[in-house]
């Protein structure tokens, strides 16, 4: 009897149990959600006999979701509906904490961008076990808001079952590691974003749980401060097929990507402060269709046999701006090429030497002599271009009508020699250029120094400087010479000589007058001079 009570005890509590764990937790608050769809947008679509549901909450100033989804929504949005999909947005509200979502067996992609998120409540996703889409960027997340149960399902027997989500964005938050087994509950996962965290380096435990998505096909580690990746993290990623590294502080090519050779297709190295490509660097990547080597500040050339790439199909070499030299004869392999950016580099000139690389690479089955008759973009617009006879007829040989023009009208246009400086290169051939003789005046100069350093200027200016010292100095002499004449004969100047008065008035009279006169003036003079003294005695 006691066994009885024991087991119907037992069972009482694991019933509980279980009505508590799929609960919505309702002693933290939600959102309400009566008459929810006056303040969101609420709609929904019927297309190919599914049912789709649109709650958009976006800029609402929240600060929670909702507990349930809308009444509008029905029963389908709950019910085991394989052929119903809920789009839910609560992006650009003020979400601290996001609770555990509304449940639903519906698909579910749910998005919550720049809502300032810095915690995440565990299990986020037990009653949305069909969750296929979780959009987390621009967010405050940092390390311990991200453990292995957030991302488990529903409880069924002896364990939690595994949920549907197959995209995962985490990028613009502060995540500097990752837990080994963060992403045991998730074996459906084929895209990852942790772009702009700081996961410098990629430690043991963050390589680790990042290497356990086996079935992981699209991956972004861009602008997180990588500086070498490593050895293991792509042993398993057989089905990897897009790697962005974009943005980070690479110097080479990491000997990892070797281990995706058969998978990888789209590869985006970007930004990174490459000083050169080496030879044999995408050694291995047979299947890789699109790469992205633009925006390199330090990168200066492209050795031979650094782009051997049989399958690709648009290379983007764009806004390098020391980029001088590039290597078109390696490219020849790519017998598919579609699209093929060089724009904004500092290249002055292309070469392309068919017939060194064989017959067999220069006409194809059908007799086509060009390389790439499929190519269908070429983009050469903001180079130096120096054209010569060699630019032209290597870009007859690529076709050259294929040459894009920017949105804005602009285009490729020569910078050297002098007398074609300026010309549209659509406007040249090189039948015409071929012919053409460059006269000296406009002969090609490297480059052309400021006119007053260049040296028949400087020449110039020594010789004008010289002969007007020259002529300063004759003058000078010549002035001195007549002065110094002038000073000696009858026109010159003579000096002032000063004497008293009475002196030179009695000297003068003495010589002027005659001796009566004189005689007469002295008396007068002794009679005055006597006179005064007599007065003054008087007195």
């Amino acid at each position: 009897m006691k066994q009885k009570f024991l087991l119907l005890f037992l069972a009482i509590t694991v019933l509980l149990l279980a009505t508590g764990v799929q609960g919505q937790h309702e002693d933290i608050p939600y959102q309400p959600v009566t008459n929810i769809c006056q303040t969101c947008t609420c709609g929904s679509s019927q297309v190919n006999n599914r049912t789709n549901f649109n709650l958009d909450c976006a800029l609402q100033k929240f600060e929670h979701i909702l507990a349930r989804w809308p009444a509008e929504f029905g029963s389908q949005a709950i019910a085991t509906v394989a052929s119903t999909e809920i789009v839910a947005t609560f992006s650009g509200n003020n979400i601290k904490l996001l609770q555990q979502l509304p449940a639903t067996n519906a698909s579910l992609t749910f998005s919550c961008r720049h809502c300032g998120i810095q915690d995440l409540q565990s299990p986020l996703f037990m009653d949305v076990p069909n969750v296929e889409a979780l959009y987390l960027s621009w967010n405050e997340l940092s390390d311990d808001a991200l453990v292995p149960d957030l991302f488990r399902g529903p409880f069924r027997n002896t364990r939690y079952e595994p949920i549907g989500l197959r995209d995962l964005d985490l990028s613009h938050n502060k995540i500097a590691r990752l837990d080994r087994r963060l992403f045991e509950h998730t074996p459906h996962l084929t895209s990852l974003n942790l772009a702009y965290n700081k996961l410098t380096p990629l430690d043991e435990a963050t390589t680790a749980a990042v290497a356990s998505v086996v079935t992981l096909e699209r991956l972004d580690l861009s602008h997180n401060g990588l500086k070498s990746l490593p050895a293991g993290l792509f042993l398993k990623l057989k089905n990897l097929r897009t790697l962005d590294v974009s943005g980070n502080e690479f110097t080479g090519i990491p000997a990892s990507f070797q281990q995706l050779g058969n998978s990888l297709v789209q590869l985006n190295l970007a930004e990174n402060p490459f000083p050169s490509l080496k030879e044999n660097s995408f050694q291995g990547l047979v299947s890789l269709k699109r790469l992205n080597i633009s925006g390199m500040p330090s990168l200066r050339s492209l050795e031979k046999g650094a782009l051997r790439l049989p399958a690709l199909e648009q290379l983007d070499c764009s806004r390098n701006s020391k980029l001088e030299r590039f290597e078109l004869a390696d490219l020849l392999e790519s017998r598919h090429l579609l699209e093929l950016d060089l724009s904004r580099n500092a290249l002055s000139g292309l070469v392309l030497n068919i017939t060194s690389s064989g017959s067999s690479n220069s006409t194809n089955a059908t007799g086509n002599t060009e390389p790439w008759s499929r190519l269908r973009r070429l983009n050469i617009v903001g180079n130096p271009w120096n054209c010569n006879c060699d630019l032209f007829k290597t870009l007859e040989t690529l076709g050259i009508a294929h040459i894009e023009r920017e949105t804005d009208g602009t285009e490729a246009r020569c910078e050297t020699p002098y007398l074609l400086a300026g010309s549209p290169l659509s406007n040249l051939t090189a039948e015409r250029i071929c012919k053409m003789v460059i006269p000296k005046k406009y002969r090609e100069v490297d480059e052309e120094p400021p006119r007053f350093l260049r040296r028949r200027y400087i020449i110039l200016t020594a010789i004008i400087a010289s002969v007007v010292l020259v002529i300063g100095l004759v003058i000078g002499f010549v002035v001195v010479c007549v002065r110094r004449r002038l000073k000696g004969s009858d026109y010159g100047i003579q000096p002032i000589r000063y004497t008293s008065v009475r002196g030179s008035n009695l000297s003068q009279i003495s010589q002027l007058q005659p001796a009566s006169v004189a005689s007469k003036f002295k008396n007068v003079h002794a009679e005055s001079s006597s006179g005064v003294t007599t007065g003054a005695a008087n007195a």
